[in-house]
């Protein structure tokens, strides 16, 4: 699988490490400058990062609408140590700039420790980029993934009054963003990598069964 990962960030080339630079860059310069009365870190984390990191994976991270697929397909019964590989480069990538940019808001702003906002981040961005990932491995054409995901994202944050209803606190995406008021956004995030496993159970049976 390590073999098969490297392959993969050869593939991917170096547009996505250039423009995950410039975001960290961009975030870094923001935080050294922004307000004491600016939050910076659930915005960019749990809210932001999901999205960027659903598109990577749709934009980067492309299966069946790779120009290769019908050729892969063809090759093996079985694509899921494909998807898997292709998923693990893209988001290594993601996750790494991530945490960097991570450190350093802790850093210059004080707002939330390194721990809690890899805690409060990274099950939302595994949720959105598993399904991303899936929406891939289904539609053949480009972009779909990060429509869905970007619509999905786009109505999450637009469905923050129905936090007065008591079961959504516990599947809502950005809860810390939104305002966690009894306090949680542990479970919360215990089910959103829940929802990403099952997610990949789904990618894991369709990728199984590859169209020929």
């Amino acid at each position: 699988m390590i073999h098969a990962v490297k392959r993969e960030l050869r593939v991917l080339g170096s547009s996505l490490f250039l423009l995950s630079a410039a975001l960290l860059a961009a975030l870094v310069l923001f935080a050294l400058a922004a307000g004491d009365l600016l939050a910076l870190s659930l915005p960019a984390f749990e809210v932001a990062l999901p999205l960027y990191a659903a598109i990577a994976v749709g934009e980067w991270g492309k299966l069946r609408a790779d120009g290769g697929f019908e050729v892969i397909a063809a090759q093996s019964r079985d694509l899921f140590p494909w998807v898997l590989a292709r998923y693990l480069a893209v988001m290594g990538v993601v996750c790494l700039f991530a945490l960097a940019g991570m450190a350093a808001v802790s850093l210059a702003r004080g707002e939330l420790p390194l721990w809690e906002m890899a805690a409060v981040s990274f099950p939302t961005v595994f949720l959105f980029s598993s399904l991303s990932a899936l929406c891939a491995l289904l539609f053949s054409r480009e972009h779909v993934a990060s429509l869905v995901c970007g619509v999905l994202w786009l109505a999450a944050l637009l469905a923050r009054g129905l936090l007065r209803l008591p079961w959504v606190q516990y599947v809502y995406p950005f809860l810390r963003f939104a305002g966690d008021e009894n306090g949680v956004w542990p479970v919360n995030k215990a089910v959103m990598a829940a929802l990403g496993l099952l997610l990949w159970g789904l990618t894991y049976r369709f990728a199984k069964r590859p169209a020929r």
